[in-house]
């Protein structure tokens, strides 16, 4: 007998078989014991990712660490470096009366700043700023080969010195404007600038 022989008596013999369906309690039965009870890992699976969603939750909400308020002494030193950075300023000149005048219709206020820079300090321009999310006036000076800059804003700064990233900071308020002397020069320079800025 061929295969193919073989094949047609066995399709032969199950059409000749009467299918005869489950009782239905049968039916019942075994669908209780073998189709629910394979859903029985569900519960368990969605109560421990449910636990796993709210842990992630509480150690975001306690160990994250709080925003950082952005300081005078840190923007100052960040803008700094910018300053150093940049190709060139906004107005250059060593003249206050070029300097500025240039300001006017870029700020909302007139920078109170009067010190014209002198052989110590030479003034060498100015530019606009955003401090602490303030237009802010940059006036920039020099010290031999140092650069100077002084972020000028209205507000408040706490009053303070600092030392951050190897930049001098010094920070005060005056007259409903707040002042940020940074650079890489001597403290003692840093100080003799911001007594001739004061007067």
């Amino acid at each position: 007998m061929s295969i193919d022989e073989a094949d047609r008596l066995i399709a032969a013999a199950l059409r000749d078989h009467a299918r005869v369906a489950a009782p239905p309690r049968l039916r019942r039965r075994l669908e209780r014991r073998f189709v629910r009870g394979e859903r029985r890992w569900v519960l368990p699976t969605l109560t421990g990712l449910a636990g796993a969603i709210a842990a992630a939750a509480i150690i975001l909400v306690v160990v994250r660490p709080a925003a950082v308020e952005p300081d005078a002494a840190t923007e100052a030193v960040g803008d700094h470096q910018r300053v150093l950075a940049a190709r060139g300023l906004g107005v250059v000149a060593s003249d206050m009366h070029q300097v500025k005048p240039w300001f006017a219709g870029k700020l909302d206020f007139v920078p109170p700043v009067t010190f014209l820079g002198d052989d110590d300090f030479p003034l060498r321009g100015g530019d606009v700023a955003v401090f602490l999310g303030h237009k802010a006036a940059t006036f920039v000076y020099a010290r031999r080969l140092h650069v100077i800059s002084l972020f000028v804003f209205e507000g408040d700064a706490p009053s303070g010195e600092r030392t951050i990233r190897g930049f001098h900071v010094v920070t005060w308020s005056a007259g409903g404007f707040a002042f940020a002397l940074v650079s890489d020069v001597s403290w003692d320079d840093l100080h003799v600038l911001r007594a001739r800025l004061s007067s």
